[in-house]
């Protein structure tokens, strides 16, 4: 029943490669897949006036690798399809022919990769169809023949194309046969372009839904670490209060093994809260809802006013610590002060506990363009240069560095980020430099030198957060 096609795809003439620039227009001007596959059944016929040469209904089907079938996928709008459509005994949608089946001619085009024509049903629907439901459709929609051309992007089948018609194989002109072999050439790159299209706006969309979960997921885990944080503090400043009582002797003398147990209690208490103050700093910074008050100060007043927290620590532990802002002593800065000094505290404090026995700490500040630099130096066990990076990071603990010995076991790997955060948020920077192993670091940090436009750019910057409800809060 069936006749192998010789090749007519390569255009003739003047008129069919016009159609062809036609069609293609069409065609690759829409890259929606599902818009695409509905030209390239209807474009041959309502464009090119292909209903007038008695072609009634082109169908293309794809590979479909999952399953290993040819599926339908888009069907031409006429009467004789959907006379076709009411007579068949299975939904077009459904039909899936088996790469299996090698005796359906569609799998023959896919396979041998040449074209076919047909003028008996059954050979392009078997095994879905009966031959005589396959005969009962080709009757209802009154198609006398059938031409067959497989679809091929870059050497590679994709798919198939049936082009029916009304009239016999031998009626149909060679300038038909050419033009629909050049037009099921653009199809396979129709079909290849809104396949990617689709494919990249569907992994957008992926993207976009994704991103929203996450960031509302990361709201949720602020919101949690924030109301665990508040919840944890009470209990736990309850229960260093008794302790602190306990120490004291309020409750009677103690045992000196009694008095061991408590006093380790004590400082596991303190290290818990810190770590969940951390927490909930970390949470508030992250999720905006920290507000600076900024003011103008000295940043003799801001040193000295930091080193009274520490020095007592300092003093314990034998570690000599020094003070000297030189000229930028007076110098005014535009800070919150009570978060800088939160800075202070902590890069001073991390200096004195990792210092060594008898070591010193030397606070110093200077004056570079437009900033006040504070150094704190140290003569501890110093860093390398590949370890440096990864101190600003949240639980940031280096390997082999003066982070890991036995004093910064009680640290929580936040402070510095904390820190960081807290500098940026006041336009300033903080670094680290280290000469190696064994040659003490240098912790610095810069902070604007006030004036009056800086101080009000970074008041109304305040006064904006502040209109958009975001809390004030002290961390």
């Amino acid at each position: 029943m069936f006749k192998p096609m010789t090749d007519t795809t390569t255009p003739q003439t003047k008129e069919t490669i016009e159609a062809l620039w036609r069609l293609q227009k069409i065609i690759l001007n829409t890259l929606n897949f599902n818009e695409v596959v509905e030209k390239i059944v209807n474009g041959l016929l309502t464009e090119l006036g292909y209903l007038d040469l008695g072609y009634r209904i082109i169908v293309l089907t794809l590979f479909d690798k999952d399953k290993n079938v040819l599926k339908r996928i888009s069907l031409s709008q006429t009467d004789e399809a959907r006379k076709a459509l009411e007579a068949s005994a299975v939904p077009f949608h459904e039909i899936e022919i088996p790469l299996s089946a090698k005796d359906n001619l569609l799998i023959r085009a896919f396979t041998e990769q040449k074209p076919f024509v047909t003028e008996y049903w059954p050979e392009i629907f078997t095994p879905v169809l009966t031959p005589d439901e396959a005969i009962t459709n080709q009757k209802a929609a009154g198609i006398k023949t059938s031409l067959i051309y497989p679809v091929m992007v870059k050497g590679s089948p994709i798919g198939v194309l049936i082009f029916s018609m009304n009239k016999a194989n031998s009626e149909a002109s060679d300038e038909e046969k050419n033009l629909i072999g050049g037009f099921t050439d653009i199809v396979g790159l129709a079909v290849e372009n809104s396949r990617l299209y689709s494919a990249v706006e569907s992994t957008k969309v992926e993207l976009e839904e994704a991103n929203n979960r996450l960031q509302e997921l990361d709201k949720k885990k602020d919101e949690f670490v924030s109301l665990a944080s508040h919840e944890l503090r009470t209990p736990m400043t309850a229960i260093k209060s008794y302790l602190w009582m306990a120490l004291a002797g309020r409750g009677g003398p103690l045992t000196e093994k009694q008095h061991y147990y408590l006093d380790r209690s004590y400082s596991s208490t303190n290290r818990l809260i810190k770590l969940v103050n951390d927490l909930l700093n970390i949470s508030r910074i992250e999720s905006g809802r920290v507000v600076l008050d900024f003011v103008e100060t000295k940043i003799t007043d801001l040193i000295n006013n930091s080193i009274s927290e520490v020095k007592p620590r300092a003093n314990e532990l034998g570690i000599k610590l020094t003070v000297d802002c030189g000229p930028s002593g007076d110098t005014k800065v535009v800070c919150d002060v009570d978060k800088i000094s939160e800075v202070l505290i902590n890069i001073i404090g991390n200096a004195i506990k990792f210092a060594p026995d008898g070591g010193e700490v030397a606070v110093t500040s200077g004056v570079q363009g437009d900033t006040v630099v504070v150094h704190v130096k140290d003569n501890g066990e110093g860093l390398e240069p590949e370890d440096i990076g990864r101190l600003f990071q949240k639980f940031s603990l280096v390997k082999e560095s003066y982070i890991t010995n036995q004093r910064a076991s009680q640290g929580t790997g936040l402070g510095l980020y904390i820190s960081k955060s807290i500098v940026e948020l006041h336009k300033g920077k903080i670094w680290v430099e280290s000469a190696g192993r064994g040659k003490g670091s240098t912790f610095s940090f810069s902070l604007k030198i006030s004036n009056p436009e800086i101080l009000e750019t970074m008041q109304k910057e305040y006064r904006g957060k502040e209109g958009l409800g975001i809390l004030r809060t002290t961390i």
